[in-house]
């Protein structure tokens, strides 16, 4: 199992765009795939707002699975399983200060 951090919609956008091309689909076969127009998969590629449907989509028929951790998490990775957050008290409390 291979994790990749990304930290933003422009970072997403550019590994599923990476990731489709070596699967070897071109934007408008993607589209038609996770049922979306041309324009609006070049939006998530390019780092612009669209459905979460529409991203949840493209992260699944690529083959990947998307975990979102708070800002801050840390994340423990055992082959198999999702990443286990582990929160840090001390941690959480001075980033309220």
């Amino acid at each position: 199992m291979k994790w990749t951090n990304v930290y933003g919609l422009d970072q997403l956008g550019s590994f599923l765009r990476r990731v489709r091309k070596e699967k070897g689909y071109t934007q408008d076969e993607f589209a038609e795939i996770i049922g979306a127009s041309h324009a609006t998969l070049s939006a998530l590629e390019n780092g612009k707002s669209v459905s979460s449907q529409t991203l949840m989509r493209a992260v699944s028929d690529l083959g990947l699975k998307l975990v979102v951790l708070p800002k801050g998490a840390q994340a423990e990775v055992r082959e198999g399983a999702a990443p286990a957050a582990a929160f840090s008290r001390s941690h959480e409390e001075g980033s309220r200060a």
